[in-house]
């Protein structure tokens, strides 16, 4: 019997095609021909008697190997068991497009991850190969970022109306600077004595109170507005563009001024009198003004 697909000779109880899987079929013509046939009429029963021993036909012995499912014997290069239909091991059909590319597309996972893989250790080994090497001779380290200067004799912006000498007696009647022009003031009030007139007297803050004069600073182009304790002072101005602090006021280009009167600071039963000074770049245009000697500059 042959295969109706392949055309290969199939064994003789064969259900599948052991080469290319096939479904075996009979033959049908052979089967009614057997059937047709008549059965000769002088043949008795004993000369139909099947021999106890009949000689079997003399067939070659092929290889054979066992099923990897049932276990029956099947030719060494069948590729389906004739039996059960198994595949057998590492054995590819020759007809099944499907299985042939699923396992073309398993082997290629396989081979890129095992790729992937190697690629991996391999980066690590150099990473650490590379951070084990000691460092070459001579090579400069990197230049670590220059720190900032300290500011310690950098003078800080000063806003108007900062007091550098505060007294020791409550503020109690106003004074406002203002400032035209380019130049910064520091106004330095002297306390001369108390005024007579005054309703309030003068009140300390202090337990013992030490200081009695008054200074502070106005910027160039701006005002101030400050309290005084009661009290007859003659006021002293220092002016300039670049403030240097209260010791040494504007540098070199210090300009030492002094007015012409005392300022009286006093109150009534209703109110606390003060004053309003304006102050001009140019001497000219402040006429209470007379120049001293940096000197004779209060410290």
């Amino acid at each position: 019997m042959t295969c109706r697909k392949c055309g290969k000779e199939l064994p003789q109880d064969a259900s599948f095609c052991p080469y290319c899987g096939a479904e075996a079929e009979l033959e049908v013509s052979s089967l009614e021909e057997a059937a047709a046939s008549p059965v000769p009429e002088d043949l008795d029963e004993s000369s139909a008697a099947i021999p106890e021993n009949p000689a079997a036909p003399a067939e070659p012995e092929e290889d054979k190997k066992d099923c990897v499912k049932c276990g029956e014997d099947i030719p060494d290069d069948s590729v389906l068991c004739s039996y059960c239909g198994a595949w057998q091991e590492n054995e590819t059909p020759e007809s099944t497009e499907g299985l042939q590319k699923r396992t073309v597309d398993r082997r290629a996972f396989i081979a890129m991850a095992v790729v992937g893989v190697l690629l991996l250790v391999a980066l690590i080994l150099v990473s650490s190969i590379l951070a084990s090497l000691p460092k070459k001779a001579g090579t400069p380290e990197p230049r670590p970022e220059p720190e900032a200067e300290a500011a310690g004799d950098s003078i800080q912006p000063v806003a108007s109306g900062r007091c550098f000498v505060e007294p020791d007696y409550e503020p109690m009647c106003p004074i406002e600077i203002q400032v035209n022009g380019e130049r910064a003031y520091y106004i330095y009030l002297e306390y001369v004595w108390e005024p007579e007139d005054s309703y309030d007297s003068r009140l300390p803050i202090v337990s013992s109170p030490q200081e009695e004069d008054m200074a502070f600073y106005v910027e160039s182009g701006s005002s101030a507005e400050l309290y005084v304790p009661i009290g007859v002072y003659r006021v002293y101005y220092a002016s300039g563009y670049s403030w240097q602090g209260p010791e040494e006021l504007f540098g070199e280009d210090t300009e030492y001024n002094r007015d012409i009167y005392l300022l009286d600071f006093y109150t009534d039963e209703e109110s606390a009198y003060g004053y309003t000074l304006e102050l001009w770049d140019d001497t000219e245009n402040n006429p209470d003004m007379e120049p001293i000697a940096p000197e004779d500059f209060p410290s």
